[in-house]
């Protein structure tokens, strides 16, 4: 299963509801998320000028997943089939969902709309 940002602050804000599904997920499989998440939530992170260890913290139990070669393939494969159908998603959301496919993983997020059209992406 793999962590979105979004998922990922909510869970450091002590958002009861994500910190009982992140504990439920934790007990059922491994937690993961990507490289790109990482990039994500540092780079919100310094635009705050709060200080990432808390991420960091966080983010040492998970393992994580890179954009890797197969990844970027998906992404372009993606990113065609889209503008095919004059549809678009945000670069970082598609380069995430690609390591989702990829790796045959489930994307736990709060931004289903963000990720709705991108073909055979599992989201929670």
């Amino acid at each position: 299963m793999i962590l979105d940002s979004d998922i990922i602050i909510d869970f450091l804000k002590n958002d009861k509801k994500t910190v009982n599904k992140i504990s439920e997920l934790k007990e059922k499989e491994e937690l993961k998320t990507t490289t790109i998440n990482i990039f994500e939530l540092l780079k919100g992170f310094y635009a705050l000028n709060k200080k990432e260890e808390k991420i960091i913290e966080f983010i040492e139990h998970l393992s994580i997943l890179d954009f890797d070669f197969e990844s970027s393939k998906k992404s372009a494969e993606i990113f065609d089939s889209l503008k095919k159908k004059g549809e678009t998603v945000d670069a970082l959301d598609l380069f995430i969902s690609s390591i989702a496919i990829t790796n045959k993983e489930k994307l736990y997020t709060g931004n289903t709309k963000h990720f709705k059209n991108i073909p055979g992406l599992e989201i929670l």
